[in-house]
């Protein structure tokens, strides 16, 4: 029997990614006899891709105009802190440009008017076609997999909420009474728990390693609270320790992941 724990990259690779991308990750998934997918990787996809996503949504709903909001996109370029959303944003518009499907002329000046311009249809377009992906991929997110599993008792997954054509989230976050809920379950292991930290000091220098490296090396002091931000934090480090010993992680991010799963023992694949 083969069992694949699903990584938030194939999740959103899945339910977001246009053509050949879409089907390699859901062809991998149902290559499986069991598919399980963590409630972390939906948390992850809500907070990442998916918010990425409704963000350009919401420039193509402000601004109502496509060379408006391609100027928002290349202004947003220059923050080094949102290059992750811009390439997203990217990926969203080939997704969109997928879904587009050509239309004549005729049926543009029936639904926009006569004086409407090339900049406003093609902005309508693209909003509404990313508008369908993203409620569409949410909406997903609990039947692409044989199994949801590793309920997280502190995060809110609230459904989205569309005010005056914008997508609203909801929250992103956790909200823990004391601490983090993974906390627990993750201190149960202590020697797995040096060994992804042993991982990660051999990992290159990046600031996303070391705040995991912080955060691992504090979850082994007991007196040390676990915060929703050191949650996120751990992220790679999440998907290597809970997948199961005889399950597989499915990934797109094979190089930053396939260290920290063999220090534990398990085994990453790519679709």
């Amino acid at each position: 029997m083969t069992r694949v724990f699903v990584e938030t990259t194939v999740l959103a690779d899945a339910l977001l990614k246009p053509g050949v991308r879409a089907k390699a990750a859901k062809d991998a998934i149902n290559a499986a006899d069991e598919s399980l997918l963590p409630v972390y990787a939906i948390k992850e996809f809500k907070a990442g891709p998916l918010h990425h996503y409704v963000w350009f949504h919401g420039k193509l709903v402000t601004t109502q105009s496509w060379s408006k909001t391609l100027e928002q996109l290349r202004k947003t370029a220059m923050s080094s802190f949102k290059a992750r959303w811009v390439s997203t944003s990217v990926e969203a518009l080939e997704a969109a440009a997928v879904k587009n499907r050509p239309v004549r002329l005729k049926q543009l000046v029936e639904k926009y008017g006569a004086d409407a311009t090339e900049d406003r249809t093609v902005c309508d377009r693209y909003r509404l076609a990313l508008r369908s992906i993203i409620m569409r991929g949410w909406k997903g997110r609990r039947k692409l997999t044989t199994r949801v599993i590793h309920e997280l008792e502190c995060y809110p997954e609230d459904e989205l909420r569309e005010d005056r054509g914008l997508i609203e989230l909801g929250e992103t976050d956790c909200h823990p009474k004391d601490e983090c809920a993974l906390a627990s379950r993750l201190r149960r292991e202590p020697k797995q728990l040096e060994a992804l930290q042993n991982a990660v000091e051999q990992q290159p220098s990046k600031p996303e390693n070391q705040k995991r490296l912080q955060t691992l090396r504090e979850l082994r002091r007991p007196s040390k609270k676990l915060s929703s931000s050191q949650c996120r934090h751990l992220g790679d480090a999440v998907f290597a320790f809970f997948c199961p010993q005889d399950a597989t992680i499915l990934t797109t991010n094979e190089r930053d992941l396939r260290p920290l799963a063999e220090a534990v023992g398990k085994t990453v694949q790519t679709p």
